[in-house]
C-alpha cells in the first residue's frame, strides 16, 4: 500500500471518530459551549461510567455474606471457600454445636430452674401442638413468632421451672396444671402458657403465650421477659421498684417541663381550687353512674388521681383528703367518694370468688376456645373494682403520710379506721393465697396507718377476731404467712409484707 493510500484511509479513520461522538452528545454535535473545542468537553473517566464491562469485574456486591456459626444452632450453610474447588458435587458438612445432655445436666439448677420449682411438667407427657383438620378445625391460630418460641436441647421440667420462677419475679399470678399455667399480672392482663412437644432432630419444646383480655403492650413487656427466661437467657428488671411508676412515664407530671415552668400557660391548665375539684367531680359523677363500664373509667380516674406521679400534687392531696375523710365536710357532697370506695374494701361480694374456682383451670388451660361465663365476667369486673380500690386507698395513705397531714386528716374517724377498716385490711392479707395482689395492697395500707399513728400500730399487732376463716393469729401472724406465700409465687408481696412487718416491730 502506497503512502497515499495509508494518509487516505487514516483522514477516514479520524472523520468516522469525529462524526460518532458527534451523534452521542448533543451539546458537542452543536459545537460545544464558549467557543470550547469538543474534544475538551469529554470527561475523564468517561470509558468507566460506560463500560458495562468494568462493573462485570465487582462479583463481591453480589456475593451473600459468609455465613458463621451461631453458638445456639446445630447446624449451618457450607462456607463458601476462595480456594478452587473440583467441579464435581461435594456434600455439604454440617458443624454440630448442640449440647450433650446428661442425666446430670437436666437436674442441675444452675441451668436456670428453681431448686424447688411450683410448676414441674414432665417432658414425656407433652403433647404436640393441634393442627386444624377438615373435621376438627383448630381454634387457635398459628403460632406467632413474638408470642412463641421453640427452645432446643432442653428437658420440660428445666423450661417450666425457668418460666414459674420468671413468674415469681415478675409478680404475676399463675395457676398451674399438666403442660398449661394461667396468668394474671399486675395490670389485669390475663393470658395462657402451654408447652408443646416439636418431634424430630431440629425440634425441642415450643413454648406459646396467649393473651385473653388485658392490655397488649403490657402483655408483651412481660412475654418477651417469659420467652427469654425459657431460652435460659438473664431477665433483668427494669427498676427494683417494679410497678412504682407509670410503664409510659419517666418522671412525675408534675416535675415536667410544662408543669415547672411558670411561662408555660396551657388551655386547660388547673388554675384554682375549684378547678380541681371539678376534675374530681367528674370522677365522681362516673362512680355514681349506673352502667358498669362507667364505673370502672371512675376507679381508673380515681387511682390516678391520687397517684402524684399522673396528676398534680395539689390535686393529688385534695382527691386523696377526699378519699379517707369520712365526714362530708371534706367536699364529697351527695355522693361519697370514701363510702364508695370503702365499701368494695370492706364487703366482699358473692360472685368474687367465681374466677378462683380450679375446677376447671384444666379445662380452660388446654381448651382451644376461650368462653367465658356471665358469672366468671361479672366477677372479673367486680374483682377489679375491688383491687382498684385498694390501689386508689394505698396511694392516697401513703401521699397524706409522705406530706406529714395523714394523722390530721383522719383525726375524727380513727375510732373507724381502728375497729372497721384495720380489721378488713388483715383479712385481705390473709387472703394472700388466691388474691396475692389485694394483700400487697392491703401490706402498703397497713404500712402507711402504722407509721401515721402508734395507736393503729398497737391496734394491729393486737388485732385477733378478724373474720376471714382460714388462719387464726393477728397481724403479724397474718404478715408471716403473706410473706412465704410471695417467697414462693409473689415478688412484690414479699417485700411490703417485709416493710410492714418491720414498721409494726418498730413502733
Amino acid at each position: 500500500m502506497s503512502d497515499h493510500q495509508q494518509n487516505k484511509t487514516q483522514r477516514n479513520n479520524e472523520q468516522k471518530i469525529q462524526l460518532d461522538e458527534h451523534s452521542s452528545s448533543p451539546s458537542l454535535a452543536s459545537g460545544g459551549r464558549g467557543g470550547i473545542p469538543p474534544s475538551e468537553q469529554q470527561p475523564a473517566m468517561r470509558s468507566v461510567a460506560i463500560n458495562p464491562a468494568a462493573s462485570q469485574h465487582r462479583t463481591l456486591l453480589f456475593n451473600p455474606p459468609l455465613k458463621r456459626v451461631d453458638p445456639g444452632t446445630t447446624a449451618m450453610a457450607p462456607l463458601k471457600t476462595t480456594m478452587p474447588t473440583s467441579t464435581a458435587k461435594q456434600p455439604p458438612q454440617y458443624v454440630d454445636t448442640r449440647p450433650m445432655i446428661t442425666r446430670k445436666s437436666l437436674s442441675d439448677p444452675l441451668i436456670g430452674a428453681a431448686a424447688k420449682s411450683k410448676w414441674t411438667v414432665q417432658h414425656s407427657n407433652l403433647k404436640a401442638r393441634p393442627s386444624p383438620t377438615p373435621t376438627t378445625p383448630c381454634a387457635l391460630p398459628p403460632p406467632q413468632k413474638c408470642t412463641s418460641r421453640l427452645v432446643k436441647h432442653t428437658s420440660a421440667d428445666i423450661i417450666s421451672g425457668r418460666i414459674a420462677m420468671t413468674l415469681q419475679a415478675r409478680s404475676i399470678k399463675a395457676k398451674y396444671c399438666k403442660s398449661a399455667a394461667k396468668c394474671r399480672t399486675l395490670d389485669f392482663v390475663k393470658f395462657y402458657i402451654r408447652l408443646y412437644v416439636v418431634p424430630g432432630d431440629d425440634g425441642g419444646v415450643l413454648v406459646e403465650l396467649q393473651r385473653v383480655s388485658g392490655d397488649y403492650l403490657s402483655f408483651m413487656y412481660d412475654c418477651r421477659a417469659i420467652l427469654d427466661a425459657a431460652e435460659g437467657k438473664d431477665v433483668v428488671m427494669e427498676s427494683n421498684e417494679y410497678n412504682s411508676k407509670a410503664m409510659y412515664l419517666r418522671l412525675p407530671v408534675s416535675q415536667m417541663s410544662f408543669a415547672c415552668n411558670d411561662d408555660i400557660v396551657l388551655e386547660h391548665d388547673l388554675k384554682t381550687t375549684q378547678d380541681e375539684e371539678d376534675i374530681i367531680n367528674i370522677t365522681s359523677e362516673l362512680l355514681s353512674s349506673p352502667q358498669s363500664d362507667s364505673n370502672m373509667l371512675g376507679m381508673e380516674s380515681l387511682v390516678s388521681l391520687v397517684d402524684a406521679n399522673l396528676t398534680s400534687k395539689s390535686t393529688a392531696i385534695l382527691a386523696a383528703k377526699r378519699l379517707v375523710c369520712t365526714r362530708h365536710e371534706s367536699g364529697n357532697g351527695p355522693f361519697s367518694l370514701h363510702n364508695y370506695a370503702m365499701s368494695l374494701i370492706i364487703y366482699e361480694d358473692d360472685h368474687e370468688n367465681d374466677d378462683d374456682d380450679d375446677s376447671s383451670l384444666e379445662e380452660d388451660a388446654t381448651s382451644l376456645s376461650m368462653k367465658v361465663s356471665l358469672n366468671r365476667s361479672i366477677a372479673e369486673h367486680t374483682r377489679r373494682l375491688r383491687t382498684h380500690a385498694l390501689m386508689a386507698l394505698s396511694n392516697a395513705l401513703d401521699l397524706l403520710n409522705s406530706e406529714k397531714i395523714l394523722c390530721d386528716t383522719i383525726s375524727a374517724s380513727k375510732e373507724w379506721y381502728a375497729s372497721v377498716l384495720i380489721p378488713s385490711l388483715i383479712d385481705n392479707v390473709k387472703s394472700a393465697s388466691s388474691k396475692p395482689y389485694d394483700a400487697t395492697l392491703a401490706a402498703r395500707c397497713l404500712t402507711s396507718l402504722a407509721m401515721c399513728s402508734k395507736v393503729f400500730a398497737s391496734t394491729m399487732k393486737n388485732s385477733e377476731g378478724c373474720k376471714n376463716a382460714g388462719g387464726g393469729g393477728g397481724c403479724l401472724s397474718a404478715l408471716e404467712s403473706a410473706g412465704q406465700i410471695g417467697r414462693d409465687e409473689f415478688e412484690l408481696l414479699l417485700r411490703d409484707v417485709e416493710r410492714c412487718q418491720s414498721t409494726l416491730l418498730g413502733c
